[in-house]
This record gives structure tokens, C-alpha cells and sequence, in this order.
């Protein structure tokens, strides 16, 4: 199977119901958009349960017919990727056929403390599973085979820590005494199959990106959605004097493709940089690279020295 590896993929035989309603409303139309990203962008890990959705359930994929109200962000000012990105998956199962939402964010009560949450639970061919789900980002540095090499634009955030915490505690917590009997106690069976929803990005360094030199973990799938970056001095340096134009992103950006973008939103790599140098959030700056009318072509992180 092939993903379009820049934005997102329809797999053969999957079938998304279009009876969905037109919506002029751009919140509504991103809205639509990101909810077919969450389902058909190609999983970021290749493990074993956590390449999840994975082929055959591509192939067996459709909608109810039923109208799809992807449920917006309760405050699109303190908008959290992540949590928007669970939300749209929970819309997405309760339309699925053949699967069933049992439960979401479901807290694991140690004897002391609380151990972890099940992000998902669902029933599927009458058998009971746990769903992780995880968006991420990650920019390769130095040696891009290993998965020490890739962090996120909050540098502590790094691709083998992340791995080793889903491994050994989100989805180990069916293993734990507790997380079997919150399993019995409310579904009746505390054998649950585990499965890692592992959506998102990686950004290779610009050069390589350009020449389509791919090099990346044996953990990462073969065709991974791909962005660049640049040091905020070599994107000056090379785009300086070009008629390329790129627009800057925000969080709620970061899932789907963007529609055209009107030219008051077309800068030149200098209008760029002083957009980006107001922001103080952070030193990481996500941005599109635009065609001449405006379309998406590509994604990419310009970085400050303070995130190297």
C-alpha cells in the first residue's frame, strides 16, 4: 500500500460516507478535514501494536450513513493538539462499523496513586481492545537511524523516550492487577488486545528532505508523512531573495492540510521570519511552503539556537 506521503491517503477500498454536510464555516470545513487525517494518514510507528490502524483495517473501513459532527475545540485560544486528536478519533469510532466506543480516558486507580489512563476502550468482533493514541512530531538531528536523534519542537520531548513510555507503561496497563480489574469489573473480561494509534510528522533536515535521502529508525514506517527544517539563519540564508512563500502555522494547523491561502497570508521568507520572531511560545516554528497560488506544497519547522 501507498500513502501520499506529504498530507494524508485514501487506501484501496476504504470508504469514507460523503454525505457529510458542506459547511462554509472554515472552523467546520478544518474541522472535516482534520477528522479524515486523524483516520487516513499513514501511522508514524512500524512496532508490532503500535502500527495500528494498519492495512487490514483499511480495507474492511467504512462509515455508518450517518452525517459526521466532528466536535470542535471548547476554546480554540487554548487549543490542545493532542486532546483534539483523541476527540476526533472518538467521533470516528462511534461512526465505524464493526467497532464499538466502550469507554475514553479511563483512570487506573493504584493502591496509592492513580497508574495511568486507557485512552480508548473498544469492542471489535466481540473481542475487548485498548487503544493508545499519540500525535507527534519529531525534527531529526545528527545520526537520523537511531531514535535518540529525534526531538520535538519542546526538545524534551524525544522520539525513544516517548516509545519506551508507550512500551512499558501505556500499554502495559492491561498487564498491571489494577488495570485487569477495572477491565473485568466493568466489561466483563480483563483480556484486552492493545493497539497504538501513532499519528504525525517527521522533519528532516532540509537537505535531505530535498534530496529525498530518507534516513530514519527501523521503528518509523517506510512512508511516513515527511516535512524539513532549517536553522531560522539557513532559511534566511536560502529563501532570502527567492519568490517563495510560506505562511506560518498555528497548533490547531498542524493535523490536515491547509485550503488556499489568500495572499495577505503568502510571505516572503523576511515577513515570515518577523512573524515567527513575535511569537515568544517557543523556539520551534512550524510553517507551509506555498505554491503560486497559494497551495500547500510542503511543511517545515524553522528552529532558533536555543532549541539546538
Amino acid at each position: 500500500m501507498q500513502y501520499n506521503t506529504q498530507l494524508a491517503y485514501n487506501a484501496p477500498g476504504a470508504r469514507l460516507n460523503m454525505t457529510i454536510p458542506l459547511i462554509e464555516d472554515p472552523d467546520h470545513q478544518q474541522l472535516q478535514r482534520d477528522g479524515h487525517w486523524c483516520v487516513y494518514s499513514p501511522p508514524l510507528i512500524a512496532l508490532p501494536n503500535q502500527g495500528f490502524p494498519d492495512k487490514p483495517f483499511f480495507t474492511a473501513l467504512a462509515f455508518d450513513n450517518a452525517p459526521l459532527a466532528w466536535p470542535a475545540p471548547t476554546d480554540w485560544q487554548r487549543f490542545r493538539l493532542g486532546i483534539q486528536f483523541e476527540r476526533l478519533w472518538q467521533c470516528a469510532l462511534v461512526h465505524l462499523k464493526g467497532y464499538e466506543l466502550l469507554a475514553s480516558n479511563l483512570q487506573v486507580q493504584g493502591p496509592a496513586s492513580t497508574l495511568g489512563e486507557f485512552d480508548l476502550i473498544v469492542r471489535h468482533d466481540h473481542a475487548l481492545e485498548h487503544w493508545e493514541l499519540a500525535v507527534k512530531f519529531y525534527l531529526g538531528t545528527g545520526d537520523t537511524t537511531q531514535e535518540s536523534a529525534w526531538f520535538g519542537p519542546n526538545p524534551t520531548d524525544r522520539l525513544d523516550l516517548k516509545l519506551q513510555r508507550l512500551r512499558s507503561h501505556q500499554m502495559a496497563l492491561t498487564r498491571t492487577p489494577a488495570g485487569q480489574s477495572l477491565l473485568k469489573t466493568q466489561f466483563g473480561t480483563s483480556n484486552a488486545e492493545v493497539k497504538g494509534v501513532v499519528k504525525g510528522r517527521l522533519f528532516h533536515p532540509f537537505m535531505a528532505w530535498l534530496d529525498a535521502n530518507w534516513r530514519y529508525p527501523e521503528t518509523i514506517t517506510a512512508d511516513h508523512l515527511r516535512g524539513w527544517w532549517l536553522t531560522d539563519e539557513d532559511f534566511i540564508k536560502r529563501f532570502k531573495d527567492s519568490p517563495q512563500r510560506f505562511r506560518p502555522l498555528t497548533k490547531r494547523d498542524w493535523l490536515s492540510a491547509l485550503q488556499p491561502s489568500p495572499i495577505d497570508q503568502q510571505l516572503t521568507a523576511t515577513e515570515c521570519m518577523a512573524a515567527l520572531s513575535s511569537s515568544r511560545e517557543q523556539y520551534a516554528h512550524h510553517i507551509a511552503m506555498l505554491d503560486d497560488n497559494g497551495v500547500e506544497t510542503s511543511r517545515g519547522f524553522v528552529v532558533m539556537a536555543p532549541w539546538l
